[in-house]
């Protein structure tokens, strides 16, 4: 007798999501359609990092970007209506329940759609403009992706992030900081405490953010780094960067 799966039970989980029911996850990968506030806890963690980005982090420690997006929307009534997808801890997610939103990395999604009554499938959704806003004030010069289908896209090339960096700079740039005694090697500035270590940054000489060899970084003060070029000079002068060069300056200068 052939041994293998006797019932893959398709048909039920199908009934099952179709009434609003969250199928547990199982290993990291494609994901659609987990209700934000329904995750198994026990597997899965939802996560927004000191950046404002969404994350899943799984038992196993792997960590998979996601986007949000309402999983109610009047789609039929409107012509062209989609719901927004959001990649930033933006005004727009801050202002509704997370009771409203479902985690997703696929250019596809499923939404409730509240003229007819039933899941459709939507695919490229479009980005929501203040998750634009807070993208933009990070970096001026970076093209974020315009559709949910561009998402998925960003995902699969090379795992980068929303950033264009590679999975492992966290750890890459934390290794050359330490090797650098974290001090900075225009101005000798030296944090030698683990609140000023935020301060220390490492900068890409090239310009290209996969390229991590040692001979291409250089660690920084934050002062230092928004006076690279003009390119850093306009990041730095407005959001979150700009803050933190605000409490720099102030503190040390």
């Amino acid at each position: 007798m052939k041994e293998g799966v006797i019932c893959s039970f398709k048909k039920i989980k199908r009934a099952l999501e179709n009434l609003g029911y969250t199928i547990p996850p199982g290993n990291p990968g494609k994901i659609d359609g987990w209700d934000l506030v329904n995750l198994n806890k026990d597997e899965v963690k939802f996560e927004i990092d000191n950046s404002g980005d969404f994350y899943l982090a799984f038992k196993n420690g792997k960590k998979q970007k996601v986007f949000l997006y309402k999983k109610e929307y009047h789609i039929s009534g409107y012509e062209n209506s989609k719901p927004r997808y959001h990649v930033k801890k933006c005004r727009t997610f801050q202002d509704y329940s997370p009771s409203l939103y479902r985690v997703a990395n696929t250019g596809s999604v499923i939404v409730w759609d509240m003229d007819i009554g039933k899941n459709v499938e939507v695919s490229e959704l479009p980005l929501c403009k203040n998750c634009l806003e807070l993208l933009k004030a990070e970096n001026s010069n970076y093209t974020p992706p315009q559709t949910s289908k561009e998402f998925e896209q960003v995902l699969k090339d090379e795992n980068t992030d929303l950033k264009g960096y590679l999975p492992k700079w966290s750890k890459i740039s934390k290794e050359y900081r330490e090797k650098q005694y974290y001090t900075c090697e225009i101005c000798g500035f030296h944090a030698d405490n683990k609140i000023d270590k935020q301060f220390i940054q490492v900068h890409h000489k090239d310009g290209d953010k996969k390229n991590n060899e040692e001979s291409n970084l250089q660690c920084l003060c934050i002062e230092c780094h928004s006076n690279v070029n003009s390119r850093h000079q306009e990041n730095f002068s407005k959001g979150i960067n700009k803050a933190k060069l605000d409490s720099f300056i102030k503190k040390y200068r």
